[in-house]
């Protein structure tokens, strides 16, 4: 799927678009990160959201023994492939951000992409993947990452995941994806399953509360 930063999915196409949440069905017994019981080298309950995972302090979107996944550092965003990281992208130059991800790994792989031609995998090519505007220079950002092995992931969290990354960075936040300590917060406040307006409300209290304890005015 190649839709524009904030906007949704297809209707239909079984991924999360950018920003909200496209037409979706729940898988049959979500596993480890659809239901926040841990799966086999997993994160434990309540530190996962979807395809954001927190192991050993870190906050990364998508499967690291897969080699291709993001980092979210106090820097910025750190590309993982073929086991070595890339250049960091900067909280400061990023202006929106979108997820698209699938419920079921099969669906969102390139292998199924390239065999049922482009027919059953609504993703392409490109499989899941962050997609943002970035500014210096300006231009579109597309951020790869893999689904984790024997993994389910729950349509609202997807859902949850999608509004996180808009909302944040909508709001001039982006930064604040890069706090371990924030990002602990805000995945404890939005996993449970609720509608995406709540979720867009609690995050949007959230940001409003943390930048009363920075003294900032809101803008």
């Amino acid at each position: 799927m190649n839709t524009p930063p904030n906007e949704p999915g297809p209707a239909g196409a079984g991924a999360v678009g950018h920003g909200t949440a496209g037409d979706v069905t729940a898988g049959d017994g979500a596993v480890g990160h659809g239901t926040g019981d841990p799966g086999p080298g997993g994160p434990g309950p309540g530190h996962s959201l979807g395809p954001l995972v927190r192991i050993d302090g870190r906050w990364l979107l998508g499967d690291h023994r897969d080699r291709t996944h993001l980092e979210l550092t106090p820097e910025g965003i750190v590309p993982h492939a073929d086991g070595r990281p890339d250049a960091v992208v900067p909280w400061g130059r990023f202006m929106s951000m979108g997820i698209a991800v699938t419920p079921h790994r099969w669906t969102g792989s390139r292998r199924t992409a390239l065999l049922t031609l482009g027919q059953m995998a609504p993703l392409g090519l490109t499989g899941p993947h962050l997609t943002a505007t970035v500014r210096h220079p300006y231009e579109y950002w597309t951020g790869r990452f893999s689904h984790h092995r024997g993994q389910h992931y729950a349509p609202h969290e997807l859902a949850a995941a999608a509004e996180l990354f808009a909302v944040v960075v909508d709001a001039g936040e982006a930064a604040l994806l890069g706090d371990s300590a924030w990002l602990d917060g805000a995945v404890a406040l939005i996993r449970p399953r609720r509608p995406p307006a709540e979720t867009r409300a609690a995050l949007a209290k959230l940001l409003a509360g943390t930048r009363a304890e920075r003294g900032l005015r809101k803008p």
